[in-house]
């Protein structure tokens, strides 16, 4: 993306999503100016493609589309219609791989050059293929309708790499929150949309992970992760260092690593490490619990792991130090965090 970020919000978003949606909304008669507006955007950032536009103004562009939709499922045709030609140089590297778990693995690897505030892991789930949508921004309506959007634009894509194949596999999205009030649209091959649920997500039966994918082109494939490789170290050297951090320690799952090893990752010594996180306000204690919060509440959410095991897997001494770091940064003991989710479903 653009290094010139326009708009406002911490994480960015290619315009290209923006365009997308711009031409939804025109479709359905609204404005650009209505459209835009709160977004502090103008409107020749629709003219402009792959510029980095702010977490906040895409969401408040959402936003101004869904009230005035007013149809929740309409997140099911935006993402279908995002194409792969849509996806940048990610959209081709996926493409071009040589089974479904090998474009999986350039999705988590890449995503973040077309949009930040969500990340990619894989799930947990044994009987399953489970991408994981993790939101790094707080959880709303316009948030779950993006989500179910991106989500069906990745089943989209998804079928589109393995062809005809696509028809005989079920996808199941899972999504918090209730469902809407109007009825499901039909979905292809027998999928499924559940609510309610811990997280969001995109599961296929385990069987198709190791599809090979029809037409896969070596020479495309090369070029266009090459391309996403530079997209990578462009977006990188954009980021300040604790985001930089905050990137490595979200693609690591337990026990945390020491500041020397991080500095090592990002090459740099442990004492320019310190000066850089100290001119931005922070520290790598505070980015470590804002991880460890993350995953925590993560595992609560998912219910498979008794509080012993998370505090285990995030390296706490015992449950009870886990217990005390938790209630101090969301108020709630675990096993109040996990009743409270119960209680909301």
């Amino acid at each position: 993306m653009n290094a010139d970020r326009v708009g406002r919000g911490r994480y960015g978003i290619s315009s290209d999503y923006l365009i997308s949606l711009s031409e939804q909304a025109f479709e359905r008669g609204m404005s650009v100016a209505d459209l835009l507006e709160g977004s502090d955007l103008e409107a020749g950032i629709l003219l402009q493609q792959d510029v980095s536009v702010g977490h906040d103004s895409f969401l408040a562009a959402m936003r101004n589309f869904c009230e005035y939709d007013g149809n929740f499922w309409t997140a099911l045709e935006g993402g279908r219609r995002m194409t792969l030609s849509k996806h940048g140089y990610v959209g081709y590297a996926a493409q071009h791989s040589q089974t479904l778990m090998d474009a999986a693995e350039k999705l988590y690897r890449y995503v973040s050059t077309r949009i930040e505030f969500f990340e990619l892991q894989p799930g947990e789930d044994p009987n399953r293929a489970q991408l994981i949508l993790l939101p790094l921004v707080d959880d709303s309506a316009t948030l779950r309708y993006v989500a179910l959007n991106f989500l069906v634009c990745l089943e989209t894509l998804c079928r589109q790499i393995l062809g005809r194949s696509a028809s005989e596999f079920p996808s199941l999205i899972t999504l918090t929150g209730p469902p809407p009030e109007t009825p499901m649209p039909p979905l292809p091959a027998g999928s499924r949309i559940d609510f309610n649920s811990t997280h969001y997500s995109l599961s296929w039966p385990r069987s198709i992970v190791d599809t090979r994918i029809p037409a896969r082109d070596e020479d495309l494939a090369r070029l266009a992760e090459a391309r996403c490789e530079s997209d990578l170290r462009k977006h990188s050297e954009q980021q300040s260092v604790s985001e930089r951090i905050a990137l490595q320690l979200q693609r690591m799952e337990g026990s945390l690593p020491p500041l020397e090893e991080i500095a090592a990752r990002l090459n740099m010594s442990v004492a320019t490490l310190k000066r850089r996180l100290k001119a931005e306000d922070k520290s790598y204690q505070q980015l470590k619990d804002e991880q460890r919060q993350r995953q925590a509440s993560r595992w609560l959410a998912e219910g498979r792991l008794t509080v012993d095991q998370i505090a285990d897997r995030l390296g706490y001494s015992d449950a009870s130090n886990f217990s005390k770091a938790f209630k101090s940064w969301t108020g709630l003991s675990p096993s109040a965090y996990r009743q409270s989710l119960g209680n909301r479903r």
